[in-house]
């Protein structure tokens, strides 16, 4: 993965912060633009969503683990008000998430449940086996929910280079090619 989203060069206090996906950071750099996160842009590509992801770094997934169980009772418009009420992303980011909760209910349920109830792995809050390993639950989401989730959101915490709650190899995981205090318009 090359490419990369970059808050536009002409973003400014009186234009709109708009973001574009680039080919890969020296384009962004050549164009005066400032890179936001790895991967192309998408509904999650934006500075109130990123701020919201390393605000909630150690918190998110145990949040959205929480409004998923919802789904159980109250369908995709329970999820959708427990992640409006806990999490507070935009509408379409927020639609990215609850579509991936979804795709985690009919895909992972069974997967999900046996690793909740084993307490999903001992370190990182449970997030993680032993090794660095995802747990069965997370493992699943990430092979058969991940890719369309990052197709609608663009960003998410290691694209976006936040280490979150989520044990994730550093250098080969968590993207580094953020640009340091992008989201200002004085850079």
């Amino acid at each position: 993965m090359d490419t990369v989203c970059a808050k536009a060069a002409s973003s400014s206090s009186t234009n709109p912060i708009s973001f574009s996906t680039f080919s890969n950071a020296s384009s962004a750099h050549k164009d005066n633009s400032k890179v936001a996160h790895c991967g192309d842009c998408g509904e999650c590509s934006n500075f109130p969503d990123i701020n919201i992801y390393n605000i909630t770094k150690n918190t998110l997934t145990k949040t959205t683990t929480n409004c998923a169980t919802k789904a159980f009772m109250g369908g995709r418009e329970t999820v959708t008000r427990c992640m409006n009420e806990n999490v507070g992303l935009s509408p379409g980011c927020n639609k990215c998430w609850v579509d991936n909760v979804m795709c985690d209910m009919n895909q992972c349920v069974f997967t999900c449940i046996k690793s909740l109830i084993l307490g999903g792995g001992k370190q990182q809050g449970g997030n993680n086996k032993g090794g660095g390993k995802l747990n069965d639950c997370l493992l699943c989401d990430e092979k058969l929910c991940g890719p369309a989730f990052i197709e609608c959101s663009g960003a998410n915490r290691r694209r976006s280079g936040i280490v979150s709650d989520i044990g994730r190899d550093e250098a080969s995981e968590v993207c580094n090619l953020v640009d340091s205090g992008w989201w200002r318009n004085d850079v």
